[in-house]
């Protein structure tokens, strides 16, 4: 028999990726679509940017160091994103860890990986500090939170980071250079998307 065609212009790019999370959970894949440029396109349409095209743009291209563009300000920013299981949205949420103290959990953090950075000067550390910086939280590949984290505070992280692994004898580029951002640190960030929906029903 057959299989029934599905009309995927009728559903969202959340939507979709949402119900391929739920169908490899299912089959006991934790965590199933991790890692993928899905999630750019969704950032993207929440807070109202055009993605690029491509998975990574070249060096020396306008777009490199960057995954999409505001149109509104005509510049561009770097996405990155965050995966959290159920046993994270009490941190997401800040929930009453005792009921009798009044103490709550910590807040999530949040990071992000930079790669290419290097104190030269044509390489993509360079674009970073050009670029705004926007972290996402999905869980279950809906996107429940964006917040759009300061640069300043972003490129002093990279840096420190890259002065480190100097220190250490490494010479060359540093890849996986991480940024992390806690919740509870909002002089750090500012808030560009929240579902307002999945926080009143957690």
């Amino acid at each position: 028999m057959p299989r029934k065609c599905i009309d995927i212009h009728q559903y969202t790019t959340e939507e979709i990726a949402n119900a391929l999370y739920l169908k490899m959970e299912t089959e006991g894949i934790a965590k199933g679509t991790d890692k993928t440029k899905w999630r750019e396109v969704v950032t993207a349409e929440k807070i109202g940017h055009i993605v690029h095209k491509k998975i990574s743009a070249g060096h020396g291209s306008d777009e490199y160091g960057s995954d999409a563009l505001d149109p509104i300000i005509t510049k561009y920013a770097e996405y990155k994103s965050k995966a959290i299981v159920d046993s994270q949205i009490r941190n997401l949420l800040e929930k009453i860890r005792s009921p009798k103290t009044g103490k709550k959990f910590a807040p999530l953090s949040v990071s992000g990986v930079y790669n290419g950075f290097n104190s030269n000067y044509e390489t993509a550390s360079v674009r970073y500090a050009k670029n705004d910086h926007y972290f996402s939280v999905f869980y279950k590949e809906l996107c429940v939170l964006i917040i759009k984290v300061d640069t300043d505070y972003v490129m002093e992280t990279l840096e420190s980071n890259y002065r480190k692994y100097v220190a250490n004898g490494k010479k060359g580029t540093s890849n996986c250079n991480t940024v992390t951002v806690k919740l509870g640190d909002t002089e750090k960030y500012t808030v560009a998307y929240k579902n307002e929906e999945f926080y009143a029903s957690h």
